[in-house]
């Protein structure tokens, strides 16, 4: 019900202009002056390392403040704040809504368990009369409520869904990437981050023709991503910020009764 992603980078890669989107690849990006290089050249590269990062860093969960705003169905919705819970192993998410609940006040997901159902509490007289609800995480009130299911929800899996789009691209010979340099970004806590913007000649799903990621300078993890369609209109933000590494989870922080906490 919950669809999240999140997104970050800089990079300066200007591919040839003459060459139309379809047969150009990506190429090198040269130093921005006055900016720090990115770590790798070939941005899809730089993506693969910092998910290397990630997997090889000794992280087995985290709690963050996840930022998103969405349009779906034609209409952007109010901007969230959301508490967000991540466990590696087994995967699981636990969402409590600070600002901008619709559907539900919280949110948990455990992989292999609940029958692989996503729990809620509700929002509103529901939640009063109901404390917790049994959802399936992509069935229709999920896909009304988010672009992301709470399956998908994450830093890693965030990082994951570029690095597949951004190297599909590049077998494409498509992918279109510019190094901005390294920007302080407010919606995830003024960290200082590599930003790259991938622009498309024609619309991809949900009419998508400019991605802005974010990441880390420190941490390599994708903390931030904008997605625009035509016009520059906003189809999805996501920020997160004040992550805490392997912090000291509750025995029952992944279960039924942390979401009426």
């Amino acid at each position: 019900m919950y669809r999240l992603l999140l997104l970050g980078l800089p990079l300066c890669l200007l591919l040839a202009p003459d060459r139309p989107e379809e047969t150009q690849a990506a190429k090198p990006a040269p130093a921005v002056a006055g900016q720090d290089p990115l770590p790798e050249a070939d941005p899809v590269r730089f993506l693969e390392k910092c998910l290397e990062r990630y997997e090889q860093g000794g992280i087995k969960g985290y709690s963050a403040i996840f930022h998103k705003q969405e349009r779906i169905g034609g209409k952007l919705q109010p901007s969230e704040a959301i508490e967000l819970f991540v466990r590696e192993q087994p995967h699981s998410v636990l969402m409590r809504w600070l600002k901008g609940q619709r559907k539900a006040n919280a949110a948990l997901y455990v992989e292999g368990e609940n029958n692989n159902m996503m729990l809620a509490n509700p929002a509103g007289l529901a939640g009063k009369l109901v404390k917790v609800v049994s959802r399936d995480p992509e069935g229709e009130d999920a896909k009304q409520s988010g672009r992301y299911s709470i399956k998908e929800a994450g830093l890693k899996n965030a990082l994951l869904r570029s690095l597949k789009s951004w190297k599909t691209a590049k077998e494409n010979g498509a992918l279109r990437v510019e190094y901005l340099g390294v920007r302080k970004v407010s919606e995830a806590g003024d960290r200082p981050c590599y930003t790259l913007r991938r622009t498309y000649l024609k619309p991809e799903d949900d009419g998508v023709r400019e991605v802005t990621l974010y990441i880390d300078k420190d941490t390599w993890m994708q903390v931030g991503s904008v997605i625009k369609g035509e016009e520059g209109k906003l189809i999805g933000e996501y920020f997160f910020r004040d992550i805490r590494l392997n912090p000291p989870f509750k025995a029952d922080q992944f279960q039924a009764s942390a979401l009426t906490q």
